[in-house]
């Protein structure tokens, strides 16, 4: 039911010098243009003598709109400009209520308005002409254009004194900036004391000779028998150039495909995605082949993001798009705040986490790699059992310490020794060679294990570890990261130092500084470019992961193509052909590089080198051998002198 939010005074006139318009046909023009609008503003534009007649055409029209069942609620504005002055024949406009024609919606009108307007708000002006208006949009152009994906309507009051023809190409100049300015694509526009019934609508995706975009009038019996000539399709934009901004990233957009997608047919053919692979450039491609426009990217682009510098000013291809010279950022990018006006996201269509990626842990010497069969705590209990065993040992066995020592060690190394046990002492030593059995067959696996596959020290694994690693930082995820309640993170953005754009390098070469990034892209680095011939990767990524953001894209505030894009890259995400694009990319880099290992790969013949902890022990053993040889000889000269 319609609702009126505020009524304007009602002027009688004398209707035998109205200008007179089908008011059925108005009404049902106007109910199937605002098909999807549930608030509709009428904005009654003043303007000096010409005050009463758009008065009386507002207040008329009124009277005609609340005799209609619509589901709107309806406010309305009156706005004053300067004096209008002008000769032509000033009449009042009546709407005649005779005809009884309809305009039918149908349901792939429905889905052509979805796509090309939000729901919610719609505007009518009423206004004398289309000079008014632009003097209107110059002084009030958030009153004229709030919203430039709502519905609008413009109804002139001018009369026929000037001719349409003249009319006709005010009106193409209206239509033609409203568009260049603000992307309007959902509105119509009415002269009925100039024009008679005619409807004009501004294709923009229409070309003529070298130009784009053109002013086409419909009569409403034209528009009774096609109604979809009411709406601007943006589902064939008839190769209209979309500027498109997009860089190489790897895995998500590149310009080199891999040798293994080369015969794929889906990438035999990437000229519609600008040569681009990847699943950005395939989103685009994909853009492309659906809504049909020529996709018009820059080379000399920027190949970054952007972001919002300390002074204000803006980098990148954020300000690409906020300053109007690119259509749709098409690299993805992590969902987050920022403090500018101007663009707007697409529909999130992924998501990563950030995590800090440090350097490798060093390798564990051969040397030492006896102490690498237990941990610390394992080896502490080993010593106390053995001590434990000593001891009891001692009590039960009633012999000297002396005895007692070499009699356990003897047992627990596994050398051979004379005892003759008691029945209840046969038990205690049986456990005793039972540990000795377990206790060195870990050890012989475990020096196996390290001969076979390098050990190396503990990696760092947590946030907090990475902290107290004392470590710069170099990243840029402050900039998205705007939470300052953790101390544990702004102790993280305290050690933060410019980020280079070969980090990964420098983390992996000098060891000495730690780089926080997407998940994603660094373990694609890890696998693709960061793992040596030996197949052990060369950077860690810490398993402690910092944050999660949803990624998407970029346009300008109001793109009329917004909701379009959204519909095509949901379908793409929901169908699975974001993440199989993306895996594409990354296994064939792989197999690639696997290849190369192999094809680059050196045998050489063992060495001593691979076994010298062997070594090592075994002289160990020696040396022990030797000491305890030469402690007997002494033992038994000092015996032999003191008898």
């Amino acid at each position: 039911m319609l609702r009126i939010l505020f009524v304007l005074s009602v002027f009688f006139f004398d209707q035998s010098s109205a200008c007179v318009v089908p008011g059925e046909e108005l009404l049902t023009l106007l109910q199937a243009h605002f098909r999807f609008v549930n608030f509709l503003t009428i904005n009654v534009i003043q303007s000096g003598s010409c005050t009463q007649q758009i008065h009386n055409t507002a207040n008329t029209l009124i009277k005609l709109l609340l005799k209609g069942q619509f589901e709107w609620t309806l406010q309305i504005q009156e706005i004053f400009l300067p004096p209008c002055f002008t000769h032509d024949t000033q009449q009042d406009v009546s709407f005649d209520a005779s005809t009884n024609s309809q305009i039918t919606v149908t349901e792939d009108i429905l889905k052509l308005k979805k796509y090309s307007t939000e729901p919610g708000n719609g505007y009518l002006f009423i206004i004398w002409s289309p000079e008014k208006f632009e003097e209107f949009l110059d002084h009030h152009t958030s009153l004229a254009v709030p919203k430039s994906r709502c519905t609008y309507s413009i109804l002139f009051v001018i009369s026929s004194a000037n001719t349409c023809g003249t009319i006709r190409k005010q009106i193409e100049h209206l239509m033609r900036r409203l568009w260049a300015d603000f992307n309007l694509v959902n509105i119509i526009i009415q002269a009925p004391c100039s024009c008679q019934d005619a409807t004009f609508i501004y294709r923009p995706f229409v070309k003529t000779r070298d130009s784009w975009g053109t002013l086409q009038s419909y009569t409403f019996q034209q528009i009774t028998q096609n109604p979809t000539l009411l709406v601007t399709s943006l589902r064939n934009l008839n190769h209209f150039p979309v500027r498109v901004s997009l860089f190489e990233k790897l895995p998500t957009a590149l310009q080199a495909v891999p040798n293994m997608l080369k015969f794929n047919p889906i990438y035999q053919d990437l000229s519609v995605s600008k040569e681009f692979a990847g699943s950005d450039g395939l989103l685009v491609g994909t853009l492309v082949q659906y809504l049909n426009f020529e996709a018009v990217v820059d080379p000399d682009l920027p190949r970054l993001y952007g972001h919002v510098l300390q002074n204000g000013s803006v980098i990148g291809v954020l300000a690409l798009v906020l300053n109007g010279k690119s259509d749709y950022g098409a690299n993805r990018r992590i969902l987050s705040y920022y403090p500018v006006d101007g663009f707007e996201f697409t529909v999130a269509y992924s998501s990563d986490k950030i995590s800090a990626v440090v350097p490798k842990s060093l390798k564990v010497p051969r040397g030492l790699s006896i102490f690498n069969c237990f941990d610390k705590l394992s080896w502490v209990l080993i010593f106390v059992v053995s001590f434990v065993c000593v001891f009891f040992w001692y009590l039960i066995s009633r012999d000297n310490l002396y005895n007692t020592l070499k009699e356990i060690y003897s047992l627990l190394v596994g050398m051979s020794v004379q005892i003759v046990p008691s029945s209840y002492q046969t038990f205690f030593l049986t456990s005793c060679m039972i540990f000795n059995l377990i206790i060195f067959g870990v050890i012989q696996g475990s020096l196996f294990t390290d001969f076979t596959t390098p050990s190396y020290y503990p990696e760092i694994n947590t946030v907090e570890e990475v902290d107290k690693s004392q470590l710069p930082i170099m990243t840029y995820v402050w900039l998205l990261i705007k939470d300052n309640s953790s101390q544990l993170l702004n102790r993280l953005k305290v050690k933060s130092i410019p980020e280079s754009a070969n980090m990964y390098e420098i983390v992996a070469l000098y060891k000495n500084v730690v780089s926080i990034d997407r998940k994603f892209d660094v373990e694609v680095a890890i696998r693709t470019q960061f793992t040596g011939d030996d197949g052990v990767p060369l950077l860690h990524m810490v398993k402690e992961d910092i944050a999660t953001f949803l990624l998407s894209c970029i346009v300008p505030k109001g793109s009329p193509y917004l909701l379009m894009f959204n519909n095509v890259i949901t379908s793409m995400f929901e169908g699975g052909f974001i993440k199989k694009w993306d895996n594409d990319v990354v296994e064939s880099i792989m197999v690639e590089r696997i290849n190369r290992m192999i094809s680059a790969k050196k045998f050489k013949a063992f060495s001593l080198d691979d076994i010298q902890a062997a070594f090592y022990i075994t002289g160990v053993g020696y040396v022990c051998s030797v000491v305890a040889f030469v402690g007997e000889i002494m033992k038994n000269k000092f015996r032999e002198q003191q008898f």
